[in-house]
């Protein structure tokens, strides 16, 4: 089986982006060079080859000589970068569970820099292992771990952050990265990382919202799904799910999406066994019932969630789809919670 290809989100150029225009210097000229569509990188799904990506950065440390390239960057970057997941990431219950959530979810940020959580002691440290970027890790490094550190900052409490950060680069001419830490900086390490208190990691974070976990998940599992395997059904699933809170797209519409016709649309989930319907409806129902586990959302707010128009709507269909009404699904599953009966799997 020959090697997965390594590729990184194209929305995660958009910091290039914006450095180049805060600095007034030339964007296109820089993204022609490597033939990158600039277009490419407002589409939440386009991804471009590690390679690359790792030479366009070069470039731009060389054209533009600036010795702080990679902190200067991460100070660009924004939550939304990331879509769904720099969000889901945020709401999560503490720093412990935005970390695991990190780890299972960063392969849709780059499969060219797996993430690993180590536990030693009463650290748990974040290991980042770039399989890319190997001639650009003096940009990569201090661009992650203070990228990672601001958005953890968004919603840790007062007083809190990392203990240490280790990184396997040689220490600069200047102290741009050690002056934006919060802690100590350890370079020319073994291994690229940063370590946490465990048990400070397990202190609430201000913006938990288990709404938005909930909402947020079944896209986030259909993308690396998707990923994973790269089949038309998990493609189609995202689809639906990207377009019901607005209006639910019809097959042709998001056959136009995936760049075929209807009918080869047709085929293909034909030969992974299904059709267009019966992906329909089983999203749906596992965007409901995975809404339905959490006792802070309304049946109303799943129906709508789901693209219903109403609430009867959504009654009566998923009451058709499983046997019961949503009130009944979601009261049976806060008795079995309280039980601790495992709930429904993420789509």
């Amino acid at each position: 089986m020959p090697p997965e290809p390594l590729t990184i989100l194209a929305t995660d150029l958009r910091m290039v982006r914006r450095w180049l225009q805060h600095h007034g210097h030339e964007e296109a000229t820089l993204f022609a060079r490597h033939n990158i569509d600039p277009a490419a990188l407002d589409k939440p799904r386009a991804r471009l080859p590690s390679e690359v990506v790792e030479a366009l950065l070069k470039d731009l440390r060389e054209s533009v000589a600036v010795p702080c390239l990679g902190t200067e960057l991460a100070h660009f970057h924004r939550l939304n970068d990331t879509h769904a997941l720099g969000v889901t990431l945020l709401a999560a219950v503490n720093g412990r569970e935005a970390l695991e959530r990190a780890t299972h979810y960063q392969r849709l940020m780059t499969t060219g820099a797996p993430m690993r959580l180590l536990e030693s002691g009463g650290d748990l440290s974040l290991v980042f292992e770039p399989k890319a970027f190997a001639t650009v890790l003096d940009v990569v490094e201090p661009y992650f771990f203070l990228m990672l550190w601001r958005w953890m900052g968004l919603a840790t409490p007062s007083g809190w952050g990392p203990r240490c950060v280790y990184l396997t680069i040689p220490r600069p001419d200047n102290r741009c990265f050690e002056d934006a830490m919060p802690c100590p900086v350890h370079w020319q390490s073994k291994r690229a990382s940063m370590a946490f208190n465990a048990a400070q990691l397990l202190e609430p974070w201000t913006m938990s919202n288990t709404e938005v976990v909930s909402a947020n998940e079944p896209m986030l599992d259909n993308l690396l799904r998707g990923l994973r395997t790269g089949d038309v059904t998990s493609s189609v699933r995202l689809a639906v799910l990207e377009s019901l809170e607005d209006k639910l797209m019809s097959e042709k519409e998001i056959a136009d999406a995936l760049h075929m016709s209807t009918r080869t649309l047709q085929r293909r989930l034909q030969s992974e066994n299904t059709s267009f319907g019966e992906v329909v409806q089983e999203t749906r129902l596992q965007l409901a019932q995975q809404l339905l586990s959490s006792p802070d959302i309304s049946a109303t707010e799943v129906g709508l969630a789901c693209g219903f128009a109403d609430a009867s709507a959504f009654s009566r269909a998923f009451k058709r789809w499983t046997g019961q009404t949503p009130g009944q699904y979601q009261a049976g599953q806060q008795a079995s919670a309280s039980h601790g009966v495992s709930r429904p799997q993420p789509l």
